[in-house]
């Protein structure tokens, strides 16, 4: 994976979530709309994350993730997924931005530890990937 930035996260797992739900590339309109933001800076992020191998983009088109990308979105998504369920089951807080922000300070080896705390972290809206959090059951990761 990537090491990328709280920004450069949201983008990728916006991207991720916009294709697997229309089953085409995300578009600058609905990443714009879906990440509060102005068109030029989704083009602009877009592309940045073109020149970094972690997402194609073609103008009218939209933005699709390279393999990369991919692994690098699934992943923030998995530890922001369990910042969330550690914060809402054990703590009984929900904040959805403290969440995002502790999701992405953990180190691989502290979300590993977090994920046998909690259990399961998901109901499988993560997306977590399968070569790299094979804890994950199947029914949560689905076909990806």
């Amino acid at each position: 994976m990537s090491e990328v930035s709280a920004s450069v996260g949201r983008y990728l797992s916006t991207i991720h979530l916009v294709s697997e739900s229309t089953g085409r590339p995300a578009k600058t309109g609905e990443l714009a709309t879906a990440l509060d933001v102005s068109a030029a800076s989704v083009t602009e992020m877009l592309t940045a994350l073109e020149s970094r191998d972690l997402a194609t983009y073609e103008k009218y088109k939209g933005a699709t993730l390279t393999d990369e990308g991919e692994e690098t979105a699934r992943e923030v998504m998995w530890k922001h997924c369990l910042a969330e369920n550690f914060l809402a089951d054990d703590l009984e807080i929900e904040s959805p931005e403290e969440a995002r922000e502790m999701g992405q300070a953990l180190s691989d080896e502290v979300a590993a530890r977090l994920r046998e705390l909690i259990n399961h972290p998901c109901a499988g809206q993560c997306s977590a990937p399968q070569t790299e959090y094979s804890e994950c059951c199947d029914d949560v990761r689905g076909d990806t």
